[in-house]
């Protein structure tokens, strides 16, 4: 029971929608109040609240409110090198009073809004490291205003003289930010709103309510409400929604030194285990806490009550290179080929601030990779003979090595590589358009081995080059000849020897993915005829799909939406895929949306939706593919490379210009606009985010560009 929050709003009495006593799982994961001694010095404790862990939820629906605290615990022992207990409860009083005889807690994740007001409650001090991803990427609960299927409403505003049941002040998508919601609509807010514990309470009321009235529920619990029977499937129906309210978060507390604070942020944003995101129920992990909006600058947050949050923590204590915008963009699309990046800017800057702009042989169309102080380009030589691969000091632009070879041919679009690079450890993996791979040394462009794919297994070379930007899996580098024995060949990432080859049809552009469907790891990517999926050990083909009109070139890489499959294509628009036991595709698509149909833009999937570039804009959601917004404006004709944060995407656009929009936004909401290149200028090439810099091909330059003003 908690009293006495927020005395100046009043007394309130505050329940746990799910009334769990902890549950010891391992040896590592432990129940709150189970009899220990004293911690072994160096042992970490990380209090879970999570609504949605499974010793805090219920298993009713398959798959679902089942996260598995214990693998990330095993993870972060191997990363920190320290024991990690974790702990579970609801009331953080009694989980700060069960470990205090133990040296308290150093980490909380859980519910953004019920730690805050927990911790002021407790007059602990907590300071927000990063927030979890859900399995369609978005970092949000919002606040669901449900009437009865046979209710007549059909919007939020229609609820005018409704009894209206709000969850407690804790829950704020329940309850602050509900309010907030009607008072946008125009509704007359209650004096006393009528407050009830939890979703389960809340929606009962409604239904039971024999006069008009409305629930205002969590997002992630109407799932859990039908699932375990508590209402009937399809009992209650939305009418309104919440802005976006940040859901779990990941706080430490004064326990957690700043070395510890630094390393524990710095293991939770690099993680890409694909089964710890599994166990955890996360499409992309965890990813950076947006900065509080400035006065000045449009309003990101959520509706929430001031909590008794710790000032800022001292310098470096809850930063790393990662939390910083600093973080490595290894190859194609960045660290987990997703075009997701932990930081994007508020605000684009009112003019273009150039670092360093570097000459460069011919133009291009590979992208950049950069990692730490590296930053690779592919490029092509004067005299149009050689591909050159040139390794740029982040700081300055200088020539640091290049890799140049004879790359004779003659293709549409030019004979630059357009492949991006993969950084990988001490590596750089390079594929030219000619079908040369390269393994050089990071450090200093020593060559280790080579190869041409093309010539090695005899395969004719596309009409537009060699396109498939590399992909490491398992220390096996993947690339696709395609030739009829050897459509997708895997080398061994030191030495360049064959593992294993995979047959099929002609090479198509697409690059690869990696990621688990059905519960079975693979790769995912097409042939000139088909999508299709691969055992990563033995290249074993695990499926194949071929597209139900044909004649799509397959240009833009697969896209993961947890164990869901987002394809999209010229001719066959966007589509959403399900996979069945042992990991086979199910032919027939979830979700489809024809008119977001791109001949080489790659989507990016962020936040519960899904942004795409073709005659426009798309923002789509990424459930249902159901259209939210677009932006019609002409620079979005064809093409456009997009970047996302949790709440921000940026656009550079073929014809010199970056668009920043609010990538949580309900509608078109663009937050800048910057000329960084004349408009006859294609920027076709992927760029880099890192550094809080965008490094970007413009024409024969390599160019480093501040995202914020200096």
């Amino acid at each position: 029971m908690r009293t006495d929050l927020w005395r100046s709003m009043g007394a309130v009495l505050l329940v746990a929608t799910f009334a769990v006593s902890a549950t010891a799982v391992s040896s590592t994961v432990e129940a709150a109040d189970a009899p220990e001694p004293p911690r072994p010095s160096g042992a970490i404790t990380l209090a879970v609240m999570d609504p949605l862990a499974a010793p805090l939820s219920c298993d009713c629906v398959k798959g679902y409110a089942q996260r598995d605290y214990g693998r990330l615990a095993n993870y972060l022992e191997k990363r920190l090198d320290r024991r990690v207990r974790v702990v579970y409860g609801e009331d953080l009083a009694r989980l700060v009073s069960a470990e205090a005889a133990r040296g308290g807690l150093h980490f909380i994740i859980g519910k953004q809004s019920v730690v805050r007001f927990d911790a002021a409650d407790q007059r602990l001090k907590i300071v927000p490291l990063c927030l979890l991803t859900d399995k369609t990427g978005d970092t949000n609960v919002y606040g669901l205003f449900c009437v009865r299927q046979a209710d007549p409403a059909k919007t939020l505003a229609d609820l005018k003289g409704y009894t209206i049941y709000f969850g407690p002040e804790d829950s704020v998508e329940k309850h602050g930010a509900a309010l907030l919601a009607m008072k946008a609509a125009g509704l007359d807010l209650p004096a006393r709103p009528e407050v009830r514990n939890g979703c389960t309470d809340s929606a009962l009321a409604a239904l039971e309510n024999p006069g008009p009235a409305a629930a205002v529920i969590s997002s992630y619990a109407v799932a859990t409400l039908e699932g375990c029977g508590t209402i009937e499937k399809g009992a209650l129906r939305v009418v309104g929604k919440t802005a976006p309210v940040p859901f779990i978060t990941v706080f430490a507390t004064e326990a957690a030194d700043a070395a510890l604070v630094g390393q524990m942020a710095k293991a939770l944003l690099e993680l890409r285990d694909a089964d710890v995101l599994t166990a955890i129920e996360s499409l992309n992990g965890f990813v950076k806490v947006p900065e509080p909006p400035s006065k000045t600058s449009p309003n990101r947050g959520s509706p929430q009550k001031p909590a008794s949050e710790s000032p800022p923590a001292a310098k470096g204590s809850a930063s790393n290179k990662e939390a910083d915008g600093a973080e490595s963009w290894p190859g194609w699309r960045g660290p987990n080929r997703d075009g997701i990046t932990h930081w994007l800017p508020d605000v684009l800057p009112a003019e273009p601030v150039w670092l360093w702009r570097t000459p460069l042989g011919g133009t291009g169309l590979g992208g950049i990779a950069a990692v730490d102080r590296y930053v690779i380009v592919p490029d092509r030589d004067a005299l149009d003979t050689n591909d050159v691969f040139r390794c740029l000091d982040a700081d300055s632009g200088k020539p640091v090595w290049e890799l140049a070879y004879p790359a004779p041919g003659k293709l549409d679009y030019g004979n630059s590589p357009r492949a991006t690079p993969l950084v990988h450890g001490d590596k750089v993996y390079t594929l030219g358009a000619m079908g040369d791979v390269h393994c050089v040394s990071l450090e200093d462009g020593r060559v280790l081995w080579k190869t041409n794919v093309v010539k090695q297994f005899g395969a004719k070379l596309p009409t537009w080059g060699m396109c498939a930007s590399p992909l490491i899996v398992d220390n096996k580098l993947i690339v696709n000849p395609g030739a009829p024995g050897a459509a997708v060949v895997a080398l061994d990432a030191d030495t360049g020897e064959l593992v294993w080859k995979a047959p099929g049809a002609a090479a198509a552009y697409a690059s690869f993915l990696f990621g688990r469907f059905g519960g079975v790891d693979q790769i995912v990517g097409f042939d000139s005829l088909a999508a299709f999926g691969l055992d990563p050990q033995n290249g074993r083909r695990l499926w194949t799909l071929p597209p139900k009109h044909k004649g799509d070139f397959h240009v833009p890489t697969p896209v993961r939406l947890g164990e869901r499959l987002l394809l999209t294509s010229e001719n066959n628009g966007t589509r959403i895929y399900g996979f069945g036991p042992g990991g086979a595709i199910k032919p027939a698509p979830l979700a489809q949306h024809e008119d977001l149909a791109p001949d080489t833009n790659t989507p990016v999937v962020v936040g519960g939706r899904v942004f795409g570039c073709w005659n426009g804009l798309y923002c789509l959601s990424a459930e249902s593919l159901e259209q939210i917004w677009v932006d019609e404006d002409e620079v979005f004709e064809q093409y456009a490379s997009l970047i996302a944060s949790a709440d921000r995407l940026l656009a550079t656009t073929t014809r010199g210009e970056l668009l920043l929009y609010d990538a949580a936004a309900n509608e078109r909401r663009m937050l800048g606009r910057l000329r960084i290149a004349p408009a006859d200028v294609d920027i076709v090439a992927h760029p880099a985010v890192s550094r809080r810099c965008l490094f970007i091909r413009i024409g024969r330059e390599a160019c480093c560009l501040a995202l914020e003003s200096r």
